[in-house]
Formats: C-alpha cells, sequence, structure tokens
C-alpha cells in the first residue's frame, strides 16, 4: 500500500495506493475527511479526474457531516474516548475472566471494558452500556430525593433503558430515563429529573409546566440547550 497526502481543487485528500480492482471515495466524520483509496496501475490523471467528478458530492456530503455534527461510529476498540459524569476516558479492552464488568481508573483516565474472545462490536457495546446503566442507577436516588423535595411530587418508580428522549413520564407515575445521561454532567441529570416530576403535575409542556420548571429549576432553557448540543 502506498499512501499520500494530495490537494485537488482546495480539498485536502488522503489517496491510499492498494491491490485492488475498483476505486473507493469516502467522506469520513467528523471533520468530514476525504479518503481515497485508488488501484495501482490508476495513474494520478485518471485518479484525479475521477476526485474532481465528484467534487460536488464531497462539498455536500462535507456540509453536511459538519452542520449536523455527525460523529464516527463507535467500534468500542482500544484508543476510542468515551464519558462518564462529563469526564473523558480512554477505552482499554482487557481479557479476564475474573472481571466481568466494567470499570475507570480515574488517575490514569482509562475506562477499561472486559471482553470475551472475538467479541462483536454489539457485545463490547451491550458491556459498556450495562456500566452506563449501573453508574445511572446508582445515582438516581440521592437526586431523585433533592429534586422530589423541590418539585414535593415523587415517581411510582424509575426506570432505565436506552431511548431517543432523554426522559420520559407516564400518566400512571413511573418515569423513565436515558441510560445515556450517565455520559453526561452531572447537572443533566438533575434536570431532566425535575422535567419528569414537574409532568407529575403538570402533564403537558404548556405555559403551566413552563412557570413549574421556572420555579423548581430558574436557569432550565440554558441546560436544556447544551443537553441537546
Amino acid at each position: 500500500m502506498i499512501k499520500e497526502n494530495i490537494v485537488i481543487d482546495g480539498i485536502p485528500i488522503t489517496l491510499e495506493r492498494k491491490n485492488i480492482k475498483n476505486m473507493y471515495l469516502r467522506v469520513v466524520p467528523p471533520k468530514g475527511e476525504v479518503k481515497v483509496s485508488a488501484p495501482l496501475f490508476l495513474s494520478d490523471e485518471d485518479i484525479y479526474d475521477f476526485i474532481k467528478s465528484r467534487k460536488e458530492w464531497i462539498l455536500k456530503k462535507q456540509d453536511l457531516i459538519l452542520k449536523n455534527k455527525i460523529k464516527t461510529p463507535l467500534k468500542y476498540t482500544n484508543g476510542e474516548k468515551h464519558s462518564l459524569w462529563g469526564e473523558e476516558y480512554t477505552l482499554q479492552l482487557i481479557k479476564n475472566s475474573k472481571i466481568n464488568r466494567a470499570f475507570i481508573d480515574k488517575e490514569k483516565g482509562i475506562l477499561y471494558l472486559p471482553v470475551p474472545n472475538r467479541s462483536t462490536i454489539e457485545k463490547r457495546e451491550k458491556i459498556l452500556n450495562e456500566f452506563y446503566r449501573r453508574e445511572l442507577q446508582h445515582a438516581i436516588p440521592s437526586v431523585l430525593s433533592k429534586c422530589g423535595k423541590k418539585v414535593g411530587k415523587q415517581p411510582k418508580e424509575v426506570k432505565v433503558r436506552k431511548m431517543k428522549n432523554w426522559g420520559n413520564c407516564k400518566q400512571n407515575g413511573v418515569i423513565t430515563l436515558n441510560l445515556n445521561l450517565a455520559k453526561k454532567k452531572p447537572i443533566f441529570l438533575e434536570y431532566v429529573l425535575i422535567h419528569e416530576l414537574c409532568h407529575l403535575i403538570e402533564f403537558n409542556h404548556g405555559k403551566k409546566f413552563k412557570k413549574l420548571m421556572d420555579k423548581f429549576c430558574p436557569n432550565w432553557k440554558k441546560i436544556k440547550k447544551e443537553l441537546n448540543e
């Protein structure tokens, strides 16, 4: 394989010449880097002409990635960055039959993930999600007690699962929280709990609900914006 960095029409490109039959072009998150894989037998002119013909597509793809802040898909491999309560850790896979739960070393900034031999991305993701679930479940009681005293309400039950929203509240009094809250700063868990507890008083998002949020979490709009960024 021969690797080089080139610039075509102002676009930086990483070009890799390989023993392959076809040419491939990718625009990679999160910065919109352009990567091209080309057969060894192709001339510079053929490669450059191909890239130029795809210039409009490249620019549109880069714009889409940057505007939507699209991230590189996680593979749960050594060196990846993962967060816990707003702090970033470097993932380190370990194979140890005596350890079956993920854990962190705060001083070294490492999140250790125990994995079985020949583990898949899905399996590693599942193990890490269980770690986040435990972290969130451990944090909930004290934060819920604090928020419950503020709002004057307590839920019937609090569940944790993967979901699109940060939280929801059913009319039967059951609150569900997104396990990804364990990745965020603790203030976001407090905000989401206050939000859902307010739904025990006012079930919709109308004026009365917003007044409750203003009362129990005065800077909730700013927190909400940061959480959703």
